[in-house]
C-alpha cells in the first residue's frame, strides 16, 4: 500500500460480509460449488456505484457468451483440459473484442465447474446461472451504500490552495530577494511542489469516485473535478514559472513590480476568485514594462526577458480560473461559492 493510503475498512467489510452472505444463500439453496459465489461477491464489490453496475452488466452479457462458446468447446474436444484451452482462446477473443473484460475470470472459473461435473445440462447451466446471479447480486446490494466524499474533496481542496499560496509567496521572495536561492530554499521549494502535486492527485481521485457514485450521468463533469482540473492546469503553469526564476541572474528594478503582482495574487488566492481584478493589474504592469526603455546591457536585457516571460505565465495562471470562473452556472455559484465565500469571511473576522 502506498504511504499516506488509509485502508478502506468499509470496502474490506464489505468483501468479507458480502461474500460470506453469497456462499451462505448459495448453499443454502443446494447449488454446486457454492465458494464459487462468494469469489464472485468479492470480485464485484468495486469502489464505485457505477463501476459495480458497469462490471455486472459486462459478466452478465459475457457469460452467455461463454455458455455458447464452451458448448462448441467441449462438443469439439469432449471434457478434457484442452476443451479448457480451446474455450479459453475463443473466449478471451471474444472480451477484447468487446470490451468486456470483466466478465472473463468468473465465467472461466464457472466454465471449469462443467469439466468437473462432465456435463453440460441444463441443471448444471442453471446452476452456474444462479452462482453469478447471487455473487454478482449480493456485490451491487453491499456496495449499494457509499459514503459521499464532499467533506474529504472539500479538505483536499483547502490544502491544495494553501500550498500553492506558499509557492507563491516562495516565489515572490525570491523576486523581492529574500531567498538566495541556495540548496536549503531550494529543496524547500521542490517539496512544496511535490506536496501540491501529491493533493492534486488525491483530490482528482476523490472528485472522479464522487462523479462515479451518482448513477446517472451529468451532462459536464461536476464542479469538484471541473475544478481539480483547473488546479492542475495552474500547477502547470507554477512548474514553468519556477523554472523561469532559476535563470535570473540579478534582479532589475522592474522585478519588483512583478513581485508586487505575485504577492497580491498570493494575497487574493482563494476558491471564489475570478481574478478580474488582478489580470487588470498584470495588464497594466504588462503595459508600463512595454514602455520602457530598452536594457543597454546583455545580461540585464537577459533578465527582463525571462521577467516578461514570468508575467506571460502569471497571466495564463489567471486566466485558467477566470475561464474556470466562466464555466460555472448559476446553481454552481450559490451551491459551492456562496457557501465557500460565507465561511471564508467568517474565517476572516475570526482571525482579526
Amino acid at each position: 500500500m502506498k504511504p499516506g493510503i488509509k485502508p478502506d475498512y468499509l470496502k474490506i467489510g464489505k468483501i468479507a460480509v458480502g461474500a460470506s452472505l453469497a456462499i451462505v444463500i448459495a448453499d443454502g439453496i443446494g447449488l454446486h460449488y457454492s465458494a464459487s459465489a462468494g469469489v464472485i461477491t468479492l470480485l464485484s464489490i468495486q469502489d464505485t456505484r457505477r463501476e459495480t453496475i458497469r462490471v455486472t452488466v459486462s459478466r452478465m452479457i459475457s457469460f452467455f457468451a461463454s455458455l455458447l462458446i464452451a458448448a462448441v468447446s467441449f462438443r469439439i474436444c469432449g471434457y478434457r483440459p484442452l476443451a479448457v484451452c480451446v474455450f479459453l482462446l475463443l473466449f478471451t477473443c471474444f472480451c477484447l473484442r468487446f470490451q468486456l473484460m470483466e466478465g472473463l475470470s468468473v465465467n472461466t472459473v464457472l466454465m471449469t465447474h462443467f469439466l468437473g461435473a462432465q456435463s453440460m445440462s441444463g441443471a448444471q447451466i442453471g446452476n452456474e446461472s444462479m452462482l453469478l446471479v447471487i455473487g454478482t447480486g449480493m456485490g451491487v446490494l453491499f456496495n449499494l451504500y457509499i459514503p459521499g466524499k464532499e467533506k474529504q474533496i472539500k479538505r483536499t481542496q483547502r490544502q491544495v490552495e494553501e500550498q500553492m499560496r506558499q509557492i507563491l509567496r516562495s516565489m515572490w521572495l525570491i523576486l523581492a530577494g529574500a531567498w538566495q536561492k541556495d540548496a536549503r530554499d531550494e529543496k524547500q521549494l521542490n517539496a512544496a511542489l511535490e506536496a501540491l502535486d501529491a493533493e492534486l492527485v488525491k483530490g482528482e481521485r476523490s472528485a472522479f469516485q464522487e462523479m462515479e457514485n451518482h448513477f446517472w450521468p451529468a451532462a459536464r463533469p461536476p464542479y469538484y473535478l471541473r475544478y481539480m482540473n483547473m488546479r492542475k492546469a495552474q500547477q502547470r503553469v507554477l512548474l514553468r514559472l519556477v523554472r523561469h526564476l532559476r535563470h535570473i541572474k540579478t534582479l532589475p528594478v522592474q522585478a519588483q513590480q512583478i513581485k508586487a503582482v505575485m504577492e497580491q495574487i498570493e494575497g487574493s488566492f482563494h476558491e471564489c476568485n475570478n481574478a478580474e481584478g488582478l489580470l487588470k493589474r498584470l495588464d497594466e504592469v504588462k503595459k508600463g514594462m512595454k514602455g520602457q526603455p530598452l536594457p543597454k546591457e546583455r545580461e540585464e536585457f537577459e533578465n527582463r526577458a525571462v521577467l516578461y516571460q514570468i508575467l506571460l505565465e502569471l497571466e495564463e495562471f489567471l486566466m485558467i480560473k477566470k475561464e474556470f470562473a466562466d464555466s460555472l452556472n448559476e446553481e454552481e455559484i450559490r451551491r459551492f461559492w456562496k457557501a465557500a465565500d460565507e465561511k471564508f469571511t467568517d474565517d476572516e473576522k475570526k482571525e482579526a
